[in-house]
């Protein structure tokens, strides 16, 4: 074999070799980058989970105290809350005016009962499950407490009406049910940014027939005033809608909340629809990140009932016989409804069990009422949730 056929042998075992090389080379490179990919697509799968889980770990994803309906559960997930409220009030305002009781004696000449102060507790016991990444159902039984600090007045004969011993009325039991569904219409891929609806009813499993014993009578049985009744005595629907964002160290939300009568209770009457716009801001403020503080404003409107209660409406001995609803200002189905502001401030501390701690005292800002009805002092709201 010559020497040109030996190198032109060679050279083509060579050009084969350096062809299959760079063919290995490619594929190699197209593999490497195949796994370079899908760990990018591990990885910001991990950190997208990784992100979700701290923001639900922070204090100021659930909404103020005084709030509810503001967050979801991921499936299989269960939430168990028990929640305080204390409402205190005093006084009677029409309009946007505090009246004294002479004022109101003088103004309302039927009236023979002036309310002083009330207060209104409620123990809730709040349930939450998780079906899916978007739906989460709630259900909340309560325990309601209300107590009201009264003074009757008897004429004397000569025109005047005397102030009698105040006394005190105390109604308790099982409140109306809430329950719902919330439902995650929209939100970003790291839910940094979603809108919630709330699909929620409640059923009147509180009483409204209670009696308690007349102030001006105590050999007469009455039903409660309307303020002191257990429930609304008909189904309610409770939609609503929250927006949620959270940043890196703060979150802000907006609320749209209705409770609106579905018919007239058994009684004769429905209560009054009721709207409620809430904003509020949240700041983690400690190293940990499990102290937060929370701002809230709050507008709510509330309409007329519609009808009365018969019961209150009966004449009642006298000269001349009055009803129970002119006698006393919280018996007046007339005596409803308003434009209210308030403003709220609290904390939330996330524990290390994995529980929250939720706080908040509210004031009101402005009231305006629709005839003679007891003024707000201030609202207590308090929650312990856990997880699992």
């Amino acid at each position: 074999m010559s020497i040109r056929c030996v190198t032109t042998l060679l050279f083509c075992c060579l050009t084969v070799t350096l062809h299959a090389e760079s063919s290995l080379m490619t594929n190699l490179q197209q593999r490497l980058d195949e796994i370079l990919a899908n760990g990018n697509v591990v990885l910001n799968t991990n950190t997208a989970q990784k992100e979700k889980e701290l923001k639900y770990s922070r204090p100021d994803t659930h909404a103020p105290a005084h709030l509810m309906g503001a967050h979801l559960h991921s499936p299989s997930e269960r939430m168990i809350e028990y929640k305080y409220m204390n409402m205190s009030m005093t006084g009677l305002f029409e309009g946007e005016t505090q009246l004294t009781n002479m004022e109101v004696l003088n103004n309302y000449p039927s009236t023979m009962v002036v309310p002083e102060r009330m207060s209104m507790e409620m123990h809730m016991l709040h349930y939450m499950a998780g079906l899916t990444d978007d739906i989460t159902v709630y259900i909340m039984p309560m325990w309601l407490s209300n107590t009201m600090e009264m003074t009757p007045y008897m004429d004397n004969g000569m025109g005047m009406k005397m102030p009698m011993p105040t006394q005190t009325r105390q109604n308790s039991g099982f409140g109306d049910l809430p329950f719902g569904a919330l439902w995650r219409l929209r939100s970003d891929d790291d839910q940094s940014t979603e809108l919630i609806m709330n699909i929620g009813f409640s059923a009147p499993t509180g009483d409204i027939d209670g009696k308690t014993t007349s102030p001006m009578n105590p050999m007469m049985q009455i039903e409660y005033p309307y303020p002191m009744r257990l429930g609304a005595g008909t189904w309610m629907a409770r939609p609503g809608i929250t927006w949620n964002k959270y940043n890196e160290d703060s979150s802000v939300g907006l609320q749209l909340q209705t409770n609106i009568a579905l018919g007239k209770s058994d009684a004769g009457y429905a209560p009054s629809d009721i709207y409620r716009l809430n904003g509020w801001y949240s700041k983690l403020f400690s190293e940990d990140r499990t102290w937060a503080y929370t701002l809230r404003m709050e507008g709510v409107w509330a309409s007329d009932f519609q009808g009365q209660d018969p019961q209150l409406e009966m004449m009642q001995m006298g000269d001349p016989p009055m009803t129970i609803a002119q006698m006393n200002p919280a018996a007046n189905g007339a005596f409803k409804g308003g434009q209210f502001i308030n403003f709220g401030y609290g904390v939330i501390k996330s524990l290390k069990d994995g529980s929250r701690l939720n706080f908040e005292l509210a004031h009101p800002v402005h009231q305006d009422f629709r005839g003679l009805q007891m003024g707000t002092d201030w609202t207590i709201s308090a929650s312990w949730s856990k997880s699992y």
